[in-house]
């Protein structure tokens, strides 16, 4: 009995994150990797900051540390010690999602019951949080190697989670209209560089192109809100008002039918890690541009068509005139290819089993 009873224990999982709210326009989609982390564990168990919606299966259980209801700072630590030791003893291991100081404040008592400690993380910046991590943790797993700045023999690349179900569409290329439709998805900040998307607008416009681009995100940080007012007086100078459209935020929940309504997705950032949003476009059939050069193993024979210069607005417009050119049919074949570059390299149902192998 008691060897019934250990093994139970083992198959569950204990994971942290900041965050469990399928409307949260950044972390929606970690309520997804929840869902299918529950088919792989006959329980998971989820300490968070805050929760808000979702619907998640019944051998999940959420535990918040009160974010979202204004709870003092001072209980949370009084709160996360209890709940880690109420799950961490019956889990096979823990995994910490996006938070290098969740998996800090959590490494004594995994190493106290002996439990594997596995963080996700991915982002262009290393801080002293991280290396702390990094040395604690078991493993660090992550997109690609190129999301990472970090050196360490414990970095994983493992592929992004993208549910393909959630943004698979199906789409009409040979439309009636010819209206361009642009979508660009991703935080206000300088390093998504939207002004080089509105200056390309703008050359498309003076070059008799019927276009619309909508921009999807919202300013977070403090530089961030003076670089929102930048680009909206960039478009009010140069007369796009009724062109460039800024729609803030929008739900993780919603925003697989805007990219279902445009024609290219297009991401701005430099070279680096592999940007979901860019994913989820391709996972919606979208056509897309980049700057990115890591995205070009993915791009195969198209990706001198789908990579544009970075900082080069002729060249962006050069490359969305040619896309928007090409036959119905030849768009369809690209869109289809672009799907299924995802579906084999960076599906969420494949993604999953990997994790839980690290665990």
């Amino acid at each position: 009995m008691a060897i019934l009873l250990y093994y139970n224990w083992m198959r569950n999982l204990l994971v942290i994150t900041q965050r469990v709210d399928e409307e949260d326009d950044l972390l929606g989609f970690f309520v997804d990797w929840i869902r299918e982390f529950a088919k792989h564990f006959d329980r998971v168990s989820v300490i968070t900051l805050a929760k808000g919606k979702f619907d998640l299966p019944a051998n999940v259980e959420v535990f918040s540390l009160g974010k979202e209801k204004g709870r003092s700072k001072i209980l949370w630590p009084i709160i996360f010690y209890w709940r880690l030791l109420q799950s961490l003893p019956r889990a096979r291991g823990m995994f910490a999602h996006m938070s290098p100081a969740f998996a800090i404040a959590a490494w004594p008592l995994t190493a106290l019951f002996g439990k594997k400690l596995v963080l996700w993380y991915l982002h262009r910046s290393v801080t002293l949080k991280l290396r702390i991590a990094a040395r604690l943790c078991h493993t660090i797993a992550t997109a690609s190697l190129e999301s990472l700045n970090l050196k360490s023999d414990k970095i994983v690349e493992v592929g992004h989670g993208i549910n393909v179900n959630r943004f698979r569409s199906d789409r009409i290329w040979d439309r009636s209209h010819d209206i361009l439709r642009v979508i660009s998805v991703g935080r206000l900040s300088k390093i998504k560089n939207y002004e080089t998307l509105i200056r390309a607008v703008y050359t498309l416009k003076n070059n008799g192109i019927n276009l619309q681009a909508e921009i999807i995100g919202q300013p977070v940080m403090a530089p961030d809100f003076e670089y929102t007012k930048s680009l909206n007086q960039l478009v009010s100078e140069l007369n796009l008002d009724q062109t460039v459209k800024f729609s803030g935020l929008i739900p993780y929940d919603r925003i697989a039918e805007c990219y279902k309504k445009a024609d290219v997705a297009i991401n701005l950032a430099p070279s680096g890690g592999i940007d979901k949003a860019v994913l989820e476009a391709m996972a919606s059939g979208n056509l897309i541009l980049v700057s990115n050069e890591a995205f070009r193993r993915y791009l195969g024979g198209y990706a001198s068509s789908l990579i544009f210069k970075h900082d080069d607005p002729v060249d962006l417009a050069e490359k969305l005139i040619a896309l928007h050119a090409l036959p119905a049919l030849e768009k369809e074949k690209i869109s289809r290819f672009l799907i299924e570059q995802v579906s084999q390299n960076h599906n969420l149902s494949s993604l999953i089993p990997k994790l839980a192998a690290l665990i």
